[in-house]
């Protein structure tokens, strides 16, 4: 073999290699081996210069079990990676976690930064129906209607379409959302321990007081969702780190 092309195959491996391993990581996150997925994506994203970089940080984002760790990876791709395929949808993410915490004008900042970036964006009914989900709980109705019913007549088949459908300024979309129950504890003090237990593992928990049949418990629960679908995806990444628990609607 010549020298020239020793040196295109050495040069070639690693890339193939790489390629791999990232292919392998999305497979597994799809079929929800998150403990696996995670620890490929880990280990790439110690190269900052590999070509799917973006790709890494969208991920590890997704398998992030704190809001807050969620974000940092999700502002890596649209700030360090803005033509990543990932960029849209990072900002989407990124503004559904402030949906989550009530953050609706900053939510709403997001969204009009991701279609003024990214017009052609595949996700742009999901965004139009977020959008209208945080005028309505910025009190801003008739906005917010209006790109719903722009949703609906856009998007007729989509399924956000028919979230929206549902919707009036009558109703408080945001009130209701889905949360994990790691927990639940006729004592205070040793749900708060337990929380303190989670915590220290990086699970963003809180405890909540409820009357149930006269009784008060401290039900220890876990992130924040507008859908159940999201709810499950972070239940079996919980169970990926050896946590129990269920899914259950919040007030």
């Amino acid at each position: 073999m010549s020298r020239h092309r020793i040196i295109f195959t050495l040069a070639v491996i690693p890339y193939l290699l790489f390629s791999q391993d990232i292919d392998e990581a999305i497979r597994s996150f799809n079929a929800f081996r998150f403990s696996r997925a995670k620890e490929i994506f880990s280990a790439l994203a110690k190269d900052e210069n590999y070509g799917r970089i973006g790709e890494v940080y969208y991920y590890l984002g997704r398998l992030s079990v704190n809001p807050d760790s969620a974000a940092s990876y999700y502002y890596k791709v649209i700030n360090n990676h803005p033509q990543s395929r990932y960029a849209d949808i990072s900002y989407l993410e990124i503004a559904k976690i402030n949906i989550a915490r009530k953050n609706f004008v900053t939510a709403a900042s997001n969204l009009e930064a991701l279609i003024k970036r990214y017009p052609e964006t595949e996700y742009l009914d999901e965004v139009m129906f977020w959008q209208g989900i945080s005028y309505i709980s910025m009190d801003d109705n008739d906005r917010g209607e209006e790109i719903l019913k722009t949703l609906q007549r856009t998007y007729p088949k989509s399924k956000w379409s028919e979230r929206a459908s549902n919707i009036t300024h009558k109703k408080d979309t945001v009130q209701e959302f889905y949360t994990v129950q790691l927990g639940s504890y006729r004592s205070k003090d040793n749900a708060e321990r337990y929380a303190t237990t989670l915590r220290g593992k990086g699970v963003d928990v809180r405890v909540v007081e409820a009357l149930v049949k006269g009784q008060t418990y401290y039900r220890v629960w876990s992130g924040q969702f507008l859908s159940l679908e999201g709810a499950k995806e972070y239940l079996m990444k919980l169970d990926s780190l050896g946590l129990k628990g269920n899914v259950v609607r919040g007030p």
